[in-house]
């Protein structure tokens, strides 16, 4: 072979060698951008796990809240069914006083009255406010939950490509290493060429 001819292999070999290098090099800025991008979304999707965390905390400190008030409930209307039992034992016909019957007929309206079955109700509308705040929390982690699961799905898309990126880079970086023998290779033939 001639000197010429060699020649001409090296520099064919070196401008495939800077081909590969720059291959090599888009792909590798590529797998950054996507690493950058799939830490970005991990980040998100702890913060989303975060907020879901505290919501749920919310509903077990309303659920507790709520708990009290049926406590609370349960405990008003028992007192009062005792209250309206013992005036019950009272008898009014036998002691045959006046006053017994207006205080005996008072007490029970007091204990079952309007004012009882307002407090009564105060009670319950206030368990329906809460269990509407439970519901309110709830969608909002629903759609969290909704919310990461997209984020993980952006996630594996991102490392499926890095993946593919991978293996490109370890094909051109596989190239560029048989390139670099073939340089080495014919730059020892140049010895050998004829002028």
């Amino acid at each position: 072979m001639t000197r010429a001819e060699v020649q001409e292999n090296i520099r064919y070999n070196e401008r495939l060698l800077t081909q590969y290098q720059n291959q090599v090099n888009d792909i590798q800025h590529k797998i950054h951008s996507l690493e950058s991008q799939a830490s970005s979304l991990y980040s998100q999707k702890s913060g989303y796990i975060s907020d879901i965390n505290k919501l749920e905390k919310q509903i077990d400190e309303l659920n507790q809240l709520k708990r009290k008030y049926q406590t609370l409930q349960d405990d008003f209307y028992s007192r009062q069914a005792k209250r309206l039992n013992r005036l019950g034992t009272i008898d009014s016909q036998n002691l045959k006083v006046k006053f017994i019957n207006s205080y005996v007929d008072g007490m029970k309206l007091l204990l079952s009255g309007s004012e009882y079955k307002a407090a009564y109700n105060n009670l319950t509308e206030s368990k329906e406010i809460i269990a509407k705040e439970i519901n309110s929390i709830q969608r909002r982690i629903d759609n969290l939950k909704n919310t990461v699961v997209s984020v993980e799905r952006e996630i594996d898309s991102k490392q499926n490509s890095i993946n593919s990126y991978r293996s490109q880079r370890s094909t051109a970086e596989s190239n560029l290493s048989y390139r670099k023998q073939r340089i080495t290779y014919w730059r020892k033939q140049l010895r050998f060429a004829t002028n």
